[in-house]
């Protein structure tokens, strides 16, 4: 493996407790069987420490100046879109039973199941939809960018044309398709309604109040000079582009900004809405006894604990945030295509 770099950020803490030093120690050990191989790899790791504190890791295959690097989180996005819809509901505005065809009523279902799905069906993944679209490769222009030109146009004639194989409610199965749809649903209601888009609506619900100021669709210029380039193993790939489907997927955000808004989850005094907390995490579906979901987190037990966590990856990138049920979480993202999940799960499972 190539010589790596570890760059450990103390908010506050002067020296390690015990527990800090082991957890460095896992850190960096699983970090070098993750980054084996990898020339050009660099990683954010940040946790709650038992002070109170966060802690981040910048773990590099290189040098680097970069001490707050940006990624594309890829699914880890739909937390936002899913967070608006909770947002939604509490407000009144909206519920979990309303229906696709309640907020589209001027596209024409082929499958009347597709128009009756309901919009927490499509945030917990039991729609019926499926992963994507068939339509989605008509407009592939570029191997590397497979969402780029899907448009509103074309998932509204798919929806018109398309007849589930599953009932809805009944099974979960992923689906990027059924968070386009869910955000563009959401998007169409508050521009109808509220005088406002979606995008919007998330930067100031939740980005604003959460002090997350590096987290949204687009980077401004000194943001870009701080996003990490994307690699396929050691080749570099662009980051991915989105048209309908960039609520699935097309957020930036660091480790930093992903522990604010997790921290929301864990803390006594969030500055978010308290019930629209209690609304994320409440289970809407069990797809068996280890995988319980809520709006857009899935729910699975790990030791004593409950962690309530959401993976993604892109081309070139790969993201993983998490928390439990005692209170501590991780947020990790790294510029390769490899999973980070086992990395993830082993620092948050020896966390005390």
């Amino acid at each position: 493996m190539n010589t790596f770099r570890v760059l450990l950020l103390l908010v506050f803490a002067l020296t390690l407790n015990a527990n800090a030093t082991d957890l460095a120690k896992l850190i960096n050990d699983d970090y070098k069987a993750y980054a084996d191989s990898l020339e050009n790899n660099i990683t954010s790791f940040t946790y709650l420490d038992d002070d109170g504190s966060y802690k981040t890791y910048l773990l590099s295959s290189q040098e680097s100046d970069n001490n707050n690097p940006i990624f594309q989180i890829g699914s880890v996005s739909k937390l936002f879109t899913a967070h608006a819809l909770s947002n939604l509901v509490v407000s009144g505005d909206l519920k979990l039973t309303t229906k696709v065809k309640e907020i589209l009523p001027f596209v024409s279902f082929k499958d009347s199941n597709i128009a009756n799905i309901t919009l927490v069906q499509l945030a917990n993944h039991t729609s019926g939809l499926p992963r994507l679209p068939i339509n989605i490769f008509m407009g592939v222009t570029d191997s590397l960018q497979p969402y780029q030109n899907y448009t509103v146009a074309m998932l509204y004639n798919f929806l018109a044309s398309y007849e589930l194989v599953r009932a809805p409610g009944k099974s979960y199965e992923y689906s990027n398709l059924g968070y386009g749809l869910l955000g563009n649903i959401l998007d169409t209601y508050l521009k109808k309604n509220k005088n406002t888009t979606l995008e919007k609506y998330i930067d100031k619900e939740i980005f604003d109040k959460a002090g997350m100021k590096d987290t949204g669709l687009e980077l401004s210029a000194k943001q870009q000079m701080r996003e990490v380039q994307p690699y396929i193993e050691n080749t570099p790939t662009p980051a991915w582009e989105f048209d309908v489907i960039k609520w699935a997927g097309a957020y930036y955000s660091t480790t930093s900004d992903l522990a604010k808004y997790m921290n929301q989850f864990v803390t006594d005094t969030p500055t978010f809405d308290k019930k629209v907390l209690e609304l994320s995490r409440t289970i809407t579906f069990e797809a068996n006894p280890n995988m319980r979901m809520s709006l857009g987190w899935h729910i699975t037990p790990l030791g004593d604990n409950t962690v309530y966590w959401h993976n993604g990856n892109t081309y070139g990138n790969a993201a993983f945030i998490g928390f439990t049920s005692s209170g501590k979480f991780v947020a990790v993202l790294s510029n390769s295509n490899r999973i980070l999940d086992s990395f993830a799960v082993d620092v948050l499972s020896n966390m005390k």
